[in-house]
C-alpha cells in the first residue's frame, strides 16, 4: 500500500500542538492567552500614593512568554503596577513571580487572599 504524505499531515501535527497548550484562556486571532490571578499572599496596610512591594501567591511563567498587567483595576485600594521574582531570568527560561508592585490610591488594609490585578501571558517565538 502507498500513502501520499500531504498537507494535511502538517495540519493534524499543529492541532495537535495547540491542544497540547491547553487552550489557555482566551485568543486574539491565532494567539492563544492564558490570565493568571494576582492574590495577595500576606496582610499589609497601605496609604494613598505610596507604593509598596507585597508578596503575592506564586504565578508560573511559562519559558518564552511576555506579561502584561491587566489595566482594570481589580482591587478598590490602588493597582499591581509590576510582578517579579527575586531573580530575574532570560525569557527562554521558565519563571515564577512572587511578589508585585503595588500603588495605592486610598489609604486601606490588603488582606492575604485579596485580587490585586490580573496577569496576562502571551506566547512569542523569538526571531533573533
Amino acid at each position: 500500500m502507498v500513502r501520499i504524505i500531504q498537507r494535511l499531515d502538517v495540519v493534524k501535527k499543529e492541532h495537535a500542538e495547540l491542544e497540547a497548550q491547553a487552550l489557555g484562556d482566551f485568543k486574539v486571532g491565532k494567539i492563544i492567552g492564558k490570565m493568571r490571578a494576582i492574590v495577595a499572599d500576606e496582610d499589609i496596610d497601605i496609604k494613598a500614593n505610596e507604593a509598596k512591594p507585597i508578596k503575592i501567591q506564586k504565578i508560573n511563567i511559562p519559558e518564552n512568554h511576555i506579561t502584561f498587567l491587566s489595566a482594570y483595576a481589580a482591587n478598590r485600594y490602588g493597582h499591581a503596577v509590576a510582578v517579579g521574582g527575586e531573580v530575574h531570568l532570560p525569557i527562554s527560561m521558565d519563571k515564577t513571580v512572587d511578589h508585585a508592585s503595588f500603588l495605592a490610591s486610598l489609604d486601606g488594609h490588603i488582606e492575604k487572599d485579596d485580587l490585586l490585578g490580573v496577569l496576562i501571558l502571551l506566547p512569542i517565538e523569538m526571531l533573533k
